[in-house]
């Protein structure tokens, strides 16, 4: 955890600093070591939120892209289970920064508890997700003119990572940090790849400018693509309002 309660206060971990979690008010201890990220830990061995997953610098420079308010912010079910969204903005929109692999039943489980919700996927997690993805790009057909945002028009198990996050019914965003993909008028920095999966087995993958999602969570500006913006993204199907 990022955040702990210090004497009913919100703070970072600090060295020696004794705190309770937010989700369960379990006791928790400060770790601030020199190779992992500062962060709180349960004192006892018990996980307050079935959906934790270590947090990584990964997670943590994504959540540090928002306001502190924002992040960290606790949900509970109408039986009395916990879940600490990674990020909830003022509008209610649920983003979720997903590194570990994730089964399709959970996933089903947190969009439907969330609803309005967006998935941020490390696509550097897994060794074959790039190379998988960057060959089924070279097969793919463009979509759209050449006017238009560009896109290409996949199979829904042509990639590794596409196939993983088949029926999702939130939108999906791929971030492979900052590699590079065989197209000249791409930049090698500041790129995701957004997911529209169909109803015919087939997934729209289009590359979008990084800073443009951050501003259409914090500020509801368009998502911009490489030749247009993008128009405002429906939160609960993932695809675009036309």
């Amino acid at each position: 955890m990022k955040f702990a309660l210090v004497d009913g206060i919100r703070q970072e971990a600090t060295t020696g600093v004794r705190g309770s979690c937010p989700g369960c008010g379990s006791p928790t201890l400060a770790k601030c070591g020199l190779k992992r990220l500062h962060h709180w830990a349960h004192i006892s061995t018990a996980v307050c939120d079935r959906w934790w997953e270590q947090e990584t610098e990964w997670h943590r420079a994504w959540k540090n892209l928002f306001p502190t308010q924002w992040q960290e912010v606790r949900h509970v079910a109408i039986d009395g289970e916990v879940h600490i969204a990674d990020v909830k903005t003022a509008s209610g929109t649920v983003i979720e920064f997903q590194h570990s692999e994730i089964t399709p039943q959970e996933r089903g489980s947190r969009e439907a508890f969330y609803d309005s919700m967006i998935w941020i996927v490390d696509g550097t997690r897994f060794k074959r997700d790039l190379s998988s993805f960057r060959e089924a790009l070279l097969n793919a057909p463009p979509v759209g003119a050449e006017t238009d945002a560009r896109s290409w028009l996949l199979f829904d198990r042509a990639a590794v990572i596409i196939e993983r996050w088949r029926g999702s019914k939130r939108p999906v965003f791929l971030d492979f940090g900052d590699a590079e993909f065989p197209l000249a008028w791409m930049p090698s920095t500041g790129v995701l790849w957004w997911l529209s999966y169909t109803l015919r087995g087939r997934v729209i993958a289009t590359p979008v400018h990084r800073q443009s999602v951050v501003d259409h969570i914090l500020s509801g500006t368009s998502i911009r693509g490489f030749g247009r913006p993008m128009p405002p993204m429906s939160r609960r199907s993932g695809r675009p309002r036309f």
